[in-house]
Formats: C-alpha cells, sequence, structure tokens
C-alpha cells in the first residue's frame, strides 16, 4: 500500500497551496483553527495508512471524500491553474486508491488471527448506488456543519447543528464501518463466510464438508448471499446440507439447511488462488 501512503504523505504539496489561498479570504481567528483542523485530519489519515485494520479503511474510506470536497472547495479559489490540477489529481488518487480491491483486502486482512486470510465482500448493489454515498455525506455533513457555523459566530445556529450532526455521524459511521467488516475467510479448517447482512452469525464450512468453490453458474441453483453486489459471484457448494442462520428483521431466525451459497469477494480471483494453495477443492 505504499501508494497510497506516498499520496497521503504528498497532500499537504499538492493541495496545501491551493487550500491555503482559499482559507486567506477568512478572518484570522477562524482560518487558524481551520488549518490546525486539516493538518490534523491530514495526521490522521497518514495514521490510518501506516495501520491496516477494518476501522482504519473505515476511517480512509470517509477521509477520501473529504479531501475531495476540499479540493473542489478550494478550486474556484485557487489563481493558478497547476496547483488546483495538482490538488485535484492527488485527491482523485487518493480517493481511487483507499476504495480499490487491494487495497480493501489488505485492511480487513490486517485484523486476521494466525493462519488465516480474509477478503472483503463487494459491496451489495443497492449501498453502492444510494445509500452508501446518503451515508458518507450524512457524516462528512454532520461532522462539518455545525463547527463551521459556530467558526463564522452563528452560536445559535452551530450550536443546535453540532448538537445533531454528533449523533447522525456516529450512526453513519457505524453504519459504513459495517460495510467494512463483511468477509471471506479461509482458516486452515476451511472457510469462513462473516456477513452481517445475509446471516446472524458467521458459518464455518469444514475442508471435510466442502465440494467445490468456483466462478458461479449463470443457472445455479445455489442460494445467494451476495445482497445484490455486482460482478462476478464464487458458488461454494458442500458435500451435505450445512446449516447457516439467516439474517433476519425480526426477533428470531430459523435455521436453514444449504446445500450451496454465492459470496461475491471483491478479488474472486485471489480468492480462489489462496483457496487452491490451501487445497480446498477449487474448480
Amino acid at each position: 500500500m505504499g501508494g497510497l501512503r506516498a499520496a497521503w504523505v504528498l497532500l499537504p504539496l499538492a493541495l496545501g497551496p491551493a487550500v491555503a489561498e482559499a482559507l486567506h479570504a477568512l478572518s484570522p481567528g477562524p482560518r487558524s483553527t481551520a488549518s490546525i483542523v486539516l493538518w490534523l485530519l491530514w495526521a490522521v489519515g497518514l495514521t490510518a495508512t501506516l495501520v491496516p485494520l477494518p476501522a482504519t479503511l473505515t476511517t480512509l474510506r470517509l477521509g477520501a471524500p473529504a479531501l475531495a470536497a476540499v479540493a473542489l472547495w478550494s478550486a474556484p479559489a485557487s489563481t493558478d491553474a497547476i496547483r488546483t490540477t495538482a490538488g485535484l489529481v492527488a485527491t482523485t488518487l487518493v480517493a481511487a486508491t483507499a476504495f480499490s480491491a487491494p487495497t480493501s483486502d489488505h485492511f480487513v486482512d490486517g485484523a486476521s488471527y494466525g493462519d488465516e486470510r480474509r477478503f472483503l465482500l463487494r459491496t451489495p448493489g443497492p449501498v453502492v448506488l444510494m445509500l452508501g454515498p446518503m451515508a458518507t455525506l450524512a457524516a462528512l455533513a454532520g461532522l462539518a456543519i455545525g463547527p463551521v457555523l459556530l467558526l463564522d459566530a452563528h452560536w445559535v445556529a452551530g450550536g443546535l447543528a453540532t448538537a445533531l450532526g454528533v449523533p447522525t455521524t456516529a450512526l453513519a459511521v457505524r453504519a459504513l464501518h459495517r460495510l467494512s467488516c463483511r468477509w471471506i475467510v479461509l482458516v486452515p479448517a476451511g472457510l469462513v463466510l462473516h456477513d452481517h447482512l445475509a446471516l446472524a452469525e458467521p458459518t464455518l464450512l469444514q475442508r471435510a464438508g466442502l465440494a467445490r468453490i468456483g466462478p458461479a453458474a449463470v443457472d445455479t441453483d445455489a442460494v445467494d448471499l451476495t445482497q445484490q453486489a455486482r460482478g462476478l459471484a464464487l458458488e461454494v457448494r458442500c458435500r451435505e446440507p450445512h446449516d447457516v442462520l439467516p439474517a433476519g428483521r425480526g426477533r428470531t431466525t430459523e435455521v436453514a439447511a444449504i446445500e450451496a451459497f454465492l459470496c461475491s469477494p471483491n478479488r474472486p480471483d485471489v480468492v480462489l488462488d489462496e483457496a487452491g494453495r490451501r487445497r480446498l477443492p477449487v474448480s
């Protein structure tokens, strides 16, 4: 993940001049406060690139859109086209890398124990198109609007916005972080599917009980646990019916016996390569 880290380190050089020019129009107090906050956020993001975990992946996936917003905000105020372009290119690179599949797998695998390998599951289709961007916007707006109003001496509006923004941000961040905690895990004993959207609790398929892991056929009869994720799905087929506890909206759910299921890791080819290396039945 050297590319992501290097891009983040270079952000003050690439984006800093344009932001400084945009902040110049503010009065000294708000300008100094905004500068301090931006440096702190940059430091948090840099720290996140050094500690690969699901929590820091969520941090980066919030920080990258925030950077894009800062770059777009500062662009009209800049009088230097080169500075503006450099800032936009740098933030685009950071955002593209933060949301890339290799980065995702690297960060979720940072929480692995012993001889296991975790692979992030692809985000459900409806979340990619609508719910994810809405949650990100709610998190960033809830975090920023109140302080901005307070810096501009709008005490009542700023206080109310902050009071409403803190719980809104907390809920949105929690929802986004749960997307960083959905994975398929290859362990010495076999395979684990950890997906709270599809299952009420993770399920382990023992090595001896696995019949096949491979790309899903168009006419497969496997239970679809992909949550409408786009892209190639993998089919995991069992030698005998396997009991799982499907996720349900009610208080109680019933155990279901399934012979095969579909899941959608971000990089199905890498999952199959690792499964083959572990001598699981790949086909």
